[in-house]
């Protein structure tokens, strides 16, 4: 087997040579198609053909790391394919912020974080982004989760291919790489508009009233309006409670059947799956999202077929690609 680490952007060249004749994921774990994606016009014309069925029935009296149907799906929303259900929504209510004569900050809540949805919503780009000093806890807590040797073995015992379970050896569980891998990049992407607000010290219930209480200071402290955005509907009853503005994201129900993608969207979509799933199977080439020696948030591994020829031909053009970054970069 022939193995390279590559940085997330340099995955486009593996999908740019596999394009010509589709694209196949599939979960090695299961031998389980996730997906197809062929070139279009715009992009890539994608079909999801993971049954929800099947997903759930993985991890179902085996294990909460194997991958369920919320997984996957909440990979296209990270990714920026699938939307909250009320966008439009959102979009007019932004449209009266903005005609307000004092400004206005928006305030994530940890959920906005796990589906990277200021990032990739442009209508919020420059806008100030006020996090709770909670939510930025929730998200390094969960990131403190490593696989214990007795759970990779009891793993090992029902998927396919357990060989792979190697590379996960002390390494973070699905629950870390979700945090790590796509709430924190969210936070690094974010951070030149990102300020802290500092948490209460009064004395508190839970997570939600904290944050909200936190964010409601904060605004009392502001002259501008903070607006506190949400997709978890019991968090919103403690922001009435305290008379904190706020919207209510509505978690979207389409199915996902086909969808017309981005070339950077399929590429995060490979990249979240990957991360989320831990390992992913594209043509036969595995690609590792979580493995030994991982030091970077946008690292993945790439292991070829002995046999396959794409690899020589990959890491040509890889090389080729790095030097000119280089030149680019003086």
């Amino acid at each position: 087997m022939r193995e390279i680490v590559i940085r997330k952007p340099e995955l486009q060249i593996l999908i740019n040579l596999l394009a010509g004749r589709g694209l196949e994921v599939t979960y090695p774990f299961y031998e389980l198609p996730l997906l197809r994606a062929r070139p279009s016009a715009k992009g890539y014309e994608l079909k999801a053909l993971a049954d929800r069925r099947v997903l759930n029935s993985l991890s179902y009296g085996h294990s909460s790391e194997l991958p369920t149907w919320s997984d996957f799906y909440e990979c296209f929303i990270s990714s920026g394919i699938v939307r909250y259900e009320n966008l439009d929504d959102f979009e007019k209510t932004l449209e009266l912020y903005r005609r307000l004569r004092k400004g206005v900050v928006f305030a994530p809540d940890t959920n906005l974080f796990y589906h990277r949805f200021i990032s990739s919503y442009r209508p919020l780009d420059g806008y100030q982004i006020i996090v709770a000093e909670g939510v930025k806890k929730e998200i390094e807590e969960a990131m403190n989760y490593k696989y214990r040797r007795k759970q990779l073995e009891e793993l090992a015992r029902v998927v396919r291919n357990p060989h792979l379970l190697r590379e996960f050896n002390n390494r973070r569980t699905k629950k870390s790489r979700k945090a790590a891998y796509i709430a924190l990049k969210e936070f690094e992407r974010l951070k030149d508009r990102i300020i802290i607000a500092e948490s209460v010290s009064e004395p508190v219930h839970n997570d939600d009233e904290l944050i909200v209480k936190t964010l409601k200071r904060y605004d009392t402290m502001s002259p501008v309006l903070v607006v506190f955005l949400t997709a978890d509907i019991a968090v919103t009853d403690v922001a009435e409670m305290e008379g904190l503005e706020y919207f209510l994201f509505k978690y979207p129900r389409e199915g996902l059947g086909c969808h017309e993608v981005s070339a950077y969207q399929l590429r995060t979509l490979l990249f979240n799956l990957s991360a989320v799933f831990g390992v992913i199977e594209l043509n036969g080439i595995i690609i590792f999202g979580e493995f030994g020696g991982k030091v970077d948030l946008n690292e993945l591994k790439l292991v070829f077929p002995e046999e396959d020829g794409l690899y020589h031909e990959f890491i040509f053009h890889l090389d080729l690609s790095r030097k000119l970054m280089e030149i680019m970069e003086g």
